[in-house]
């Protein structure tokens, strides 16, 4: 196994070495977190609550993927689950006009809710507070939000 390992940490330095710019640098670093959240993380002793908004480190991700340590909103989850369903935060508001990005009333972030994925609870690093305080998405922006989430994600008729 370890000549496996070796040869697939090869091969990845080999093709970032190639490229060798910044984003190599922060995958490589990646990398390297990533096993280290995998294999010695620990679940947050913190309790994780749905539509509540929580630190979460999404890593170095392709293309347009939200990355980095970001804000996120827990939209489902369960005491005994090792994962939570998220949508990712940006750290201010965008005001962009797009449907699908809603921008909240409590906090200057926008919910990115073409984004939304499952992530494992070693992510979570520690929970949103505002004055001390967690912060929880108003009912407004939970309308938007879930009517926006039924237009993405709802399956197609099927046809005949």
């Amino acid at each position: 196994m370890n000549e496996e390992i070796r040869k697939n940490i090869k091969e990845t330095e080999n093709l970032l070495q190639i490229i060798n710019n910044t984003d190599t640098i922060e995958f490589s670093k990646w990398t390297n977190e990533k096993a280290n959240l995998r294999y010695n993380g620990k679940m947050p002793e913190f309790p994780i609550y749905n539509n509540f908004i929580y630190w979460c480190n999404l890593g170095i991700n392709i293309g347009s993927e939200q990355n980095k340590l970001r804000p996120v909103l827990i939209l489902k989850t369960s005491k005994n689950s090792p994962t939570v369903t998220i949508i990712p935060l940006t750290t201010k508001r965008l005001q962009d006009g797009f449907w699908f990005h809603i921008d909240l009333e409590k906090i200057d972030c926008t919910a990115l809710v073409e984004q939304l994925k499952v992530v494992s609870k070693l992510r979570i690093v520690e929970p949103f507070r505002k004055k001390g305080r967690l912060i929880v998405i108003s009912q407004k922006d939970w309308n938007k939000i879930n009517s926006q989430l039924e237009i993405l994600y709802r399956l197609k008729p099927l046809k005949d």
